[in-house]
């Protein structure tokens, strides 16, 4: 594996010390050759001084000389691994070798020593909470409230009365207006939240602005990606739900509504006024019609365009959008017809 550079590494550990860290009710295997591990890989790059997993033998592509010290995997895939490498037998190897990331790396430090730079704008009444740390170029306006360990990166705006949890962490250029943020809320750099929507009504005299006064409300440990724009409320408030997660370059317009804990890809594109549920997952590039209803537990393929509302517990495919059997029956139909 080549250097990490840009990535703190707090190893190295013992293969016993991961095990009692991030398995603290597993015991440690007797008489294992308690090997010292340096860092964490894929199974395909994983060296003799790495620790990796393994959920699915698909994952394997054709590889028969796995080199890894130790593997956290499934009891029903040990058999697969040679005996060069120690199993740790878990449910689940891909949710477990989170933590032990965790473990072992985290962000550098940026060399920057004071929490607030005197290189910020900050207005004589916004108030920082303790230990957050305020970066070169940042704008922080009138009325501001910040809560305790927030992390604003440089160049970022923070517009009047704004408020942010604990914990927070606002990436570079970022422009935050007319929005309340939760705690372990992660915003990457470029995002854009609480401009005006895209709302006009046509007239005599042509398009007339539809004025947005709402605020967008981002619960606790939502993320937002790179470049994803989120649109303040007309008359009502746009509000992402707690632990939802939103890709890079995603357009969320005026008074959309999204649950908790739904994943939501790159290039989709969310039209005013849509309503999703809890744990939805949207694919990329798909698009939603304004005012249309998703339940909960949706499942949306990419690239889809929905027309219509989407009762819970449905996966839908397609432009228009049907439920999945639907769609693959139609298109097995125009393949036996396109080979006559």
């Amino acid at each position: 594996m080549k250097d990490r550079i840009f990535i703190k590494n707090n190893g190295p550990f013992r293969i016993s010390e991961i095990i009692k860290k991030v398995l603290p009710n597993q015991k440690v295997p007797k008489n294992i050759n308690d090997r010292t591990i340096e860092g964490v890989s894929t199974i395909q790059n994983a060296s003799s001084r790495d620790i990796t997993y393994l959920s699915n033998k698909n994952y394997l592509n054709g590889i028969n000389n796995i080199k890894a010290a130790a593997c956290l995997v499934t009891q029903d895939l040990v058999d697969i691994l040679p005996e060069n490498v120690l199993p740790i037998v878990v449910d689940n190897p891909e949710l477990i070798i989170i933590d032990v990331m965790e473990l072992f790396y985290e962000d550098l430090d940026d060399g920057i020593e004071h929490l607030i730079s005197d290189r910020a704008y900050i207005a004589a009444n916004a108030v920082i909470g303790a230990n957050s740390k305020v970066k070169p170029g940042v704008v922080v306006k009138s009325g501001v409230v910040i809560g305790d360990n927030c992390r604003i990166d440089s160049n970022t705006t923070i517009g009047s009365n704004v408020m942010i949890g604990h914990s927070a962490h606002i990436g570079s250029n970022c422009t935050l207006q007319n929005c309340i943020i939760g705690n372990n809320v992660i915003i990457h750099p470029g995002v854009r939240i609480g401009q005006d929507g895209f709302g006009y009504s046509l007239g005599g005299g042509g398009l007339k602005k539809f004025p947005h006064i709402g605020r967008v409300i981002i619960q606790d440990s939502v993320e937002i990606g790179s470049n994803t724009t989120i649109d303040r409320g007309s008359l009502n408030d746009t509000t992402i739900g707690e632990g939802t997660k939103v890709d890079n370059l995603v357009q969320i317009a005026h008074n959309v509504t999204i649950g908790q804990n739904c994943a939501i890809a790159g290039q989709v594109g969310i039209s005013g006024s849509v309503n999703i549920g809890n744990n939805v997952m949207i694919g990329g590039q798909v698009g939603i019609k304004q005012h249309r209803k998703i339940g909960d537990n949706v499942q949306i393929a990419a690239g889809s365009g929905v027309t219509l509302s989407i009762p819970s517990n449905q996966r839908v495919a397609g432009n228009p959008a049907r439920k999945l059997g639907t769609y693959l029956s139609e298109i097995k139909t125009i393949s036996r017809i396109a080979r006559k």
